[in-house]
């Protein structure tokens, strides 16, 4: 679809991309609630219920830059439909799991095909839309999707007690049938950006080095922190890590491009983006595990009782869009991490005074919060990327907030289980200092974006590239 005047067109396309993003906030709160349930019924031990969730994570965030070149090198809407046909029969392949490996093994496709579709349709929203208009377009991008993120618990608990859990993956297959059909009845079709070759070597370093080093992590919460397989393990996937970093700042085409981090307000959004994804994911998932075992809540009651977070996204979110547009991304960014820290402080409180309505009054302010950071982030960091590589830029952003997905819940469970002191509760394993401990962890990875917000938002990217450039650069129809 070009954007060429026929503005009544754009709001199909974008409500079109938000099936993507919905189903992988959706799938990376849900299984919080399921997963004791699916847990039962596959017999998971502790490790594979880590894996369970993080397998999906991982998968995304070492492949979702790929996805990003791949989305331009074929073409952003053929990406975004071979990666949403993938990810609906992934999901499939989930509910009909029969044994744990087979269930992690459909959560890893799962995240390979997100990778693929969701930075495809991130780019395809900021090409449709107008650029005075980015900021709001964006907003509903991501609005509707933070409300999959936070009614994640209600409807996984809702399936859970009165379905079953299959059922909380194969509600992903109408999404995907709903948004194939859109661009399909619109006919909107993209051409190849960029034809620069995929780096193989590059390909590798990446998914292995970020598997070794979650695994050592992961494997080292509840044990001893000086047992003398875990550190090797973490000192190869560090060793990769550094080594795939050396190699994309030497060669010609590389699978990341880091020098875009030149630029300081995007390298600044993209850190504060991975911020924000920890503390999210985190409450999100740990947050109704923590409302079954240690309020004694029920499947449907943990997912209510995530509901103050609904409310502040649906309210600010759109709120937060036309503020970027009025006045640029600093005014959004800077009071939105105020009240994420802020929240984040009052719901530790909360979880550590066994308080329900302490900790819903803080979900309340975090949610608030990222209701007006995360979209004003996103768009901004999109706007200030060349055209012709916003499919890169869009993936690189996702590969940040992945790898918050990911480190974060590793590092969360890792402190859990460190400061595990006192009674164990309930089937996870964890005592109240602990889970309490865990959440404090989130206190100071927003204490850290905000600092790196005042430093570093500053205007709004200029806009020098036009809605209706080209067909070239948009999609078509």
């Amino acid at each position: 679809m070009a954007v060429n005047g026929r503005s009544q067109r754009r709001w199909p396309v974008i409500l079109a991309m938000t099936g993507s993003l919905s189903m992988i906030m959706l799938d990376s709160t849900v299984l919080g609630v399921a997963l004791p349930t699916v847990s039962r019924d596959l017999s998971m031990n502790a490790s594979m219920q880590a894996w369970a969730v993080n397998g999906f994570l991982l998968a995304t965030a070492s492949c979702v830059a790929i996805g990003g070149r791949v989305g331009d090198a074929i073409g952003l809407v053929r990406a975004f439909q071979i990666g949403m046909f993938g990810f609906m029969l992934a999901s499939i392949g989930c509910a009909a799991a029969t044994s744990a490996e087979w269930f992690v093994a459909a959560r890893v496709a799962q995240g390979l095909c997100a990778a693929l579709m969701q930075p495809a349709s991130a780019a395809i929203v900021i090409d449709v839309a107008a650029p005075e208009r980015r900021g709001v377009a964006m907003a509903t991008y991501a609005g509707i999707s933070l409300l999959f993120l936070a009614a994640g618990p209600v409807i996984g608990g809702v399936l859970v007690e009165h379905a079953s859990w299959p059922w909380c993956f194969l509600i992903n297959v109408p999404v995907v049938i709903v948004s194939l059909a859109t661009t399909i009845r619109l006919q909107l079709v993209s051409p190849v950006r960029s034809r620069r070759p995929l780096d193989g070597p590059s390909a590798l370093l990446l998914p292995i080095s970020m598997v070794l080093l979650t695994w050592a992590l992961q494997q080292g919460a509840g044990r001893s922190v000086d047992a003398f397989w875990q550190w090797p393990t973490a000192a190869v996937g560090a060793g990769l890590a550094l080594l795939f970093i050396r190699r994309q700042l030497m060669i010609a085409t590389p699978l990341i491009d880091l020098r875009l981090f030149r630029d300081r307000s995007l390298r600044a959004n993209a850190l504060l983006l991975m911020g924000l994804q920890v503390v999210t994911v985190g409450q999100g998932i740990f947050g109704s595990m923590y409302m079954q075992e240690f309020l004694g809540f029920t499947p449907v009651e943990a997912g209510m009782g995530s509901l103050p977070m609904l409310l502040p996204v649906l309210l600010l979110v759109h709120v937060a869009g036309r503020m970027y547009d009025k006045s640029g991304p600093r005014k959004p960014i800077v009071s939105g991490l105020l009240l994420v820290l802020f929240g984040a402080a009052v719901e530790t409180f909360g979880v550590a005074t066994e308080s329900y309505p302490i900790l819903g009054t803080g979900m309340a302010l975090l949610g608030a919060g990222c209701g007006l950071s995360m979209s004003p982030t996103n768009v901004d960091t999109l706007a200030r990327a060349p055209t012709g590589r916003r499919g890169e830029v869009a993936g690189l952003v996702q590969q940040m907030r992945q790898l918050g997905s990911t480190f974060g819940i590793t590092a969360m469970v890792l402190v859990m289980h460190l400061f595990a002191s006192g009674e164990v509760i309930g089937t996870t394993g964890l005592t109240l200092r602990g889970i309490a401990s865990g959440f404090g962890l989130h206190i100071a990875v927003a204490a850290i974006c905000l600092l790196l917000a005042l430093r570093c938002v500053r205007e709004k990217a200029s806009l020098t590239q036009p809605a209706s450039e080209g067909h070239a650069s948009t999609p078509t129809t």
